[in-house]
């Protein structure tokens, strides 16, 4: 009696387990796949005529895809060379720079605020921070200034210093210029140098 049940069963499988069988079960599972991801599928709805997620994607890789991989690919290669000279940027330094920041724009608007303006997000806004904070690290000792180079700048400069009333903050300021110049200067140099020594492979 048990052997008939079984071969019964095995029957109704053979039969329920064809390829037309198959396919239209795919067509059932698509079809629900696509129900349940149709808001993240679809990214707007015009007159009844659907946006789709992919259309949009697609027009953002032909505009803008060369420009963000070039973005990306510095990124490695200055947080790799950063990695290699052992300088990683923690938490805390982020969170300070942040602040930093903060404080220097509050009286105009908050961060939220900057960022949306310039359509970036928070996680994007602290990798750029973390960037940043790398090439200081990099080229700290090489972008120190001298208390005759400050002098030196607030003489030749004296136009951007005719309204200062303190003198400490004056040469803070000329030192922070000076600096930023050195900086940039020895990391433009070094850029140019690694980008032509590094093995890069484009399958855009």
């Amino acid at each position: 009696m048990k052997k008939r049940k079984s071969s019964q069963y095995q029957d109704i499988l053979k039969k329920l387990l064809t390829p037309k069988n198959y396919v239209i079960a795919a067509i059932i599972l698509l079809v629900v796949v696509f129900w349940l991801l149709r808001n993240y599928l679809i990214v707007a709805n015009v007159n009844g005529q659907p946006v789709s997620r992919f259309e949009l994607s697609g027009r953002l890789y032909n505009q803008f895809g060369n420009q963000i991989l070039e973005s990306l690919i510095n990124e490695r290669l200055i947080t790799g060379a950063a990695r290699q000279k052992g300088i990683f940027i923690t938490a805390e330094e982020l969170n300070a720079r942040q602040k930093e920041i903060e404080d220097g724009i509050k009286d105009q608007m908050p961060l939220s605020e900057a960022l949306k303006l310039q359509g970036m997000t928070l996680p994007q806004f602290r990798r750029q921070l973390e960037i940043q904070l790398s090439i200081e690290k990099m080229f700290a000792k090489e972008s120190t200034v001298s208390a005759q180079e400050i002098e030196k700048y607030i003489t030749d400069n004296g136009k951007l210093f005719s309204e200062a009333t303190d003198a400490a903050k004056m040469e803070k300021d000329a030192e922070d210029i000076l600096h930023q110049q050195k900086l940039n200067e020895r990391y433009q140099k070094w850029f140019e140098e690694i980008q032509k020594d590094a093995k890069i492979t484009k399958n855009l």
